[in-house]
């Protein structure tokens, strides 16, 4: 059998084939191994990786990434190589191109100089990839261009998705730290009035109805009609100082200084018993807790009593109140009416505002809020706060 001729015209072009499609599979490696890793890894290793990998890519033995804001100059968030020669391309961060450039640097340590820009979404870059190398080299191709590109353009979305969240962290801190301040405010606000009517009006009505019943008592023997209205006085003031008594034990109860939150939330519950409603403690624990968490749990108690008294219609209300796996766990249960809730708690306006108030007093101190209802079929309600471990302040 005769063997094919030798071509060497053909034999170059298989080679300049198989040339090109090595390259192109670095290319997709480059693109794939990159793109995989970004999503894998935290904000500082993803920034050093992604020059890592350009830099051996393009075989250049230095990088350098920059990145600025509007009112800010450029900083560097991840290198590679010598620290004295990357100090000459910070100069070279900022251009007015968002395409790559080949920057040739005559007399200088790094002659050759390639930067990327990073887009942001607003079409602006906000930071840039510079790789140089310390000997001279071949311009790159365009493929290689678009492709350093296309890997600029993937680290930019991550670093921009990573300042949009760091961004919203912050804001959510700042957000809960004023709503912290507020809700302490509102407490010492509350101390504040409850002791100005429990030393002023208070015992201005108890000093009132004493004197009214010291002026029955002497008063001589009256005709019906005055002695019933006289009666009426009387129990008009009885009744003023109760509900004085009851305002001021709303605003601020005593119990629960004295005598923790189980006590203050049972005596929170004769507002029910009052109202007609069987109350059953399925647990309960005396156990004092740190003063912020049973503030927050008894406001709580009392959002949740206040909504059974004013929109379940209930006749039977189960609490619990016990300490377990380091957490304090409040529950509230009612055979009421319950509700449909659609629409989460931060677009329900002024509907639900309680809930969201409860949730809130929760989230502050690291706990959270659960409930559910619908319906026909009640309500359940639970809050969960961690307490501090032994040599933890509270």
């Amino acid at each position: 059998m005769q063997s094919p001729t030798h071509d060497p015209g053909s034999a170059l072009a298989i080679r300049s084939q198989y040339r090109q499609s090595q390259s192109r599979a670095a290319r997709l490696r480059l693109l794939v191994d990159t793109g995989q890793e970004l999503t894998q890894l935290p904000p500082a290793a993803m920034r050093q990786r992604a020059l890592q990998r350009a830099c051996a890519f393009m075989a250049m033995d230095h990088g350098l990434l920059l990145e600025w804001q509007t009112t800010q100059p450029p900083r560097a968030t991840a290198q590679h190589g010598s620290s004295e020669r990357l100090a000459a391309l910070h100069p070279l961060a900022k251009s007015a191109t968002l395409h790559p450039e080949w920057l040739p640097q005559s007399d200088a340590a790094l002659p050759q100089v390639l930067r990327i820009p990073l887009p942001g979404a607003d079409g602006q870059a906000f930071g840039a990839l510079l790789l140089a190398n310390s000997v001279a080299l071949a311009a790159p191709d365009s493929e290689d261009l678009e492709s350093l590109q296309l890997l600029a353009t993937l680290l930019a979305a991550h670093l921009e998705n990573q300042r949009l969240l760091e961004t919203l962290q912050a804001r959510e801190r700042t957000m809960s730290e004023l709503v912290h301040r507020l809700f302490s405010a509102q407490e010492d606000e509350r101390k504040r009035v409850a002791y100005d009517l429990h030393d002023g009006l208070a015992q201005t009505l108890a000093g009132l109805h004493q004197r009214l019943q010291g002026f029955a008592g002497r008063c001589p023997t009256l005709p019906e009609e005055l002695h019933n209205e006289l009666q009426t006085i009387l129990t008009l003031a009885q009744g003023c100082v109760g509900e004085g008594r009851q305002l001021i034990g709303g605003l601020r109860p005593n119990v629960l200084d004295d005598f923790g939150l189980y006590k203050a939330i049972d005596k929170e519950a004769d507002r029910l018993r009052d109202a007609g409603i069987e109350v059953h403690w399925r647990q309960q624990s005396s156990a004092r807790l740190p003063g912020a968490s049973e503030i927050a749990l008894f406001r709580i108690a009392q959002e949740g009593i206040n909504n059974i008294l004013k929109h379940a219609r209930a006749s039977h209300a189960e609490l619990s109140l016990q300490l377990v796996d380091g957490q304090a766990r409040l529950a509230l249960a009612d055979n009421g009416v319950g509700f449909a809730l659609d629409t989460p708690l931060s677009s329900c306006g002024g509907q639900h505002l309680g809930l969201a108030a409860m949730q809130e007093r929760a989230s502050l101190l690291g706990g959270e809020l659960s409930w559910y209802s619908a319906p026909g079929n009640g309500t359940r309600l639970q809050a969960r706060v961690p307490l501090p471990t032994a040599g933890e302040h509270p």
